[in-house]
């Protein structure tokens, strides 16, 4: 039997009022419900939450376990929710038809009207700022904290590839 390991990566873009930009690239932690979730569908005995996912970001200091939940989002995970954006950002992702499903054609924005740390970023499929229903595909620690500023953009890029094996 072989094993396979499997993550989202979250390339991220910081574009300060200054105009300043940073960049940087993290991995994921697929909790159980996500792997619960995928199992599911490649059974065949899954379903899908909803037609669209969603990235989400955090500033809570927490380092994500395979136990974590959407309803741990608000409170336990301390998402950020000081940004411009009605809603959570859709994940807008489309498949290359060769290995990766990424959502680089559309980025989610973020644009933040308070300044904060962000500690990491997720995909779930629930679009409600603080929501804490739906079904937690994926979850990021950054490897670096990064400090949002009044104005400042930040934008994601979060896809997984697909690798075949011998």
């Amino acid at each position: 039997m072989t094993v396979l390991g499997a993550g989202f990566r979250y390339d991220c873009e910081i574009i300060r009022p200054n105009g300043e930009i940073e960049l940087s690239t993290d991995f994921n932690l697929i909790p159980q419900a996500g792997i619960d979730h995928l199992a599911g569908l490649l059974r065949g005995d899954g379903t899908v939450p909803n037609s669209s996912w969603f990235l989400g970001v955090f500033s809570g200091n927490y380092v994500p376990t395979s136990g974590v939940t959407a309803a741990d989002l608000p409170s336990v995970v301390g998402e950020s929710t000081v940004y411009s954006q009605s809603t959570r950002p859709v994940w807008q992702n489309s498949y290359d038809g060769v290995s990766t499903i990424d959502n680089i054609a559309s980025k989610a924005v973020f644009t933040f009207t308070a300044a904060t740390t962000l500690y990491g970023a997720f995909i779930v499929s629930n679009s409600v700022k603080a929501g804490n229903t739906g079904l937690l595909l994926s979850i990021a620690r950054f490897n670096t904290p990064k400090v949002m500023d009044i104005g400042t953009q930040f934008s994601v890029i979060a896809g997984i590839t697909l690798v075949p094996t011998s």
